[in-house]
């Protein structure tokens, strides 16, 4: 008995560890994204070996496993980075056309929160360019909007 509760134990500390790298797929099969997320750095994972990098380290120093999340939206190239901490958002694009396809551009680079553990997540409205920003911490909501249309079609705002 004694061994078989010491082995629960052991099983409960693996599974609560933080995961640090994380595995997207995609809505094509020969790729996938590679999320650190303690850094916010991502890459796009090929079948056939060859992986690019789609976002660099944000913040290279974290600790911290699970700040990052990538949230898929309904266009197969694009997913939203959020950084759970301080709400950051950017668009991440993954492409089979080439390096000059794969790009992150900015939504929101205002700091909404100092946290030090993840508080915000990320809920899709009707519209596919559209989500809602929620902080799970004390209910504050904003609305964002993505797009392939150019820096005047992305914003954010405190609803």
């Amino acid at each position: 008995m004694k061994y078989f509760i010491t082995l629960i134990f052991l099983m409960l500390g693996i599974s609560s560890q933080a995961q640090t790298y994380k595995l997207y797929q995609t809505d094509n099969i020969h790729n996938q994204l590679r999320l650190n997320t303690k850094t916010g750095e991502v890459y796009q994972i090929q079948d056939d070996g060859q992986k690019f990098v789609i976002n660099y380290a944000v913040t290279p120093d974290n600790e911290s496993a699970n700040r990052y999340m990538l949230y898929k939206t309904r266009n197969i190239w694009t997913f939203i980075l959020l950084d759970r901490w301080t709400g950051k958002l950017w668009q991440c694009q993954f492409s089979v056309e080439g390096e000059e396809y794969m790009i992150t551009i900015p939504i929101n680079t205002t700091t909404l929160s100092y946290s030090a553990k993840p508080v915000f997540n990320i809920e899709p409205m009707t519209s596919m360019f559209q989500f809602y920003l929620i902080n799970e911490e004390n209910g504050e909501m904003w609305k964002f909007q993505w797009s392939t249309k150019g820096d005047d079609y992305r914003w954010i705002e405190k609803v």
